[in-house]
């Protein structure tokens, strides 16, 4: 009895389930209350442990006079119970294969988050991120993005002075690279390199700061695509810095 209330017990069953079922088995046809007696626990845990291995199909009720009795169905059913279980394993099995890298991005802190905003409050939305993001001097702001197309949202945009002027004060140093037809004086702490606009056009902006990457679209329907990820942003910034070396052969403005 003790190895298959063990055995039980693997496939499942809770010890009073366990119990009871062995216990049906060996008594028959019998009553809540003998069933409580015999297994020595309660009416009210006999009862639920009955409606559960009924539903599993592996017990049932009978009318014997006035009064109901409960009794194990027949071994056989357990192997199909079995059965049913590995099915059910198969398919969980196959649930978690497929969903193992989040739970491995998860378990590390590095599943990136994205956020994805409309219009000119979206651009709103992702300066206020960087100030409420970029405290410290150390924290270096790089940006990639077509000046002339910036400079069409930007008067659209209330406060841009003063986000530039909140990251003067803090000393925020940043990199910029920008497609323009004219170079524009940069703020303080910010050094720029300007790219002629006849070898390069597009029209959105990159900006990469601690660990996120802001991305937005002047063109057409304006997006601002904000990504949280440590390990996106350092490869952004690497890749940053090489394009960096190579915007130097067309001029620095500091």
């Amino acid at each position: 009895m003790t190895q298959w209330n063990n055995l039980l017990k693997t496939l499942g069953f809770t010890e009073s389930e366990a119990k009871i079922y062995l216990i049906s088995l060996e008594m028959g046809p019998a009553s809540v209350q003998d069933l409580a007696r015999k297994a020595k626990v309660s009416r009210v845990t006999t009862y639920a442990v009955i409606e559960s291995l009924t539903e599993r199909g592996l017990m049932s009720s009978l009318q014997k006079g006035k009064k109901t009795q409960f009794t194990a169905e027949s071994p056989v059913r357990l192997v199909t119970f079995v059965q049913s279980r590995l099915k059910e394993m198969e398919s969980t099995l196959k649930e978690v294969e497929t969903g193992i890298n989040d739970l491995s991005l998860l378990q590390r802190g590095e599943k990136p988050v994205v956020k994805i905003f409309e219009g000119t409050e979206g651009i709103k939305a992702v300066l206020g991120d960087i100030t409420t993001t970029v405290l410290d001097k150390k924290d270096m702001i790089q940006e990639i993005g077509n000046v002339d197309s910036i400079k069409n949202i930007f008067p659209q945009l209330e406060g841009i002075k003063n986000f530039r002027s909140e990251l003067t004060k803090r000393g925020i140093t940043s990199k910029g690279m920008f497609v323009s037809t004219e170079e524009h004086p940069p703020r303080p702490g910010a050094t720029v390199r300007f790219l002629p606009k006849n070898k390069f056009n597009f029209n959105g902006d990159v900006t990469i700061y601690k660990n996120k990457i802001a991305l937005y679209t002047f063109k057409g329907k304006m997006i601002s695509v904000l990504i949280e990820s440590e390990e996106l942003a350092e490869t952004m910034r690497q890749l940053y810095d090489l394009a960096w070396q190579a915007a130097g052969n067309y001029g620095e403005s500091k």
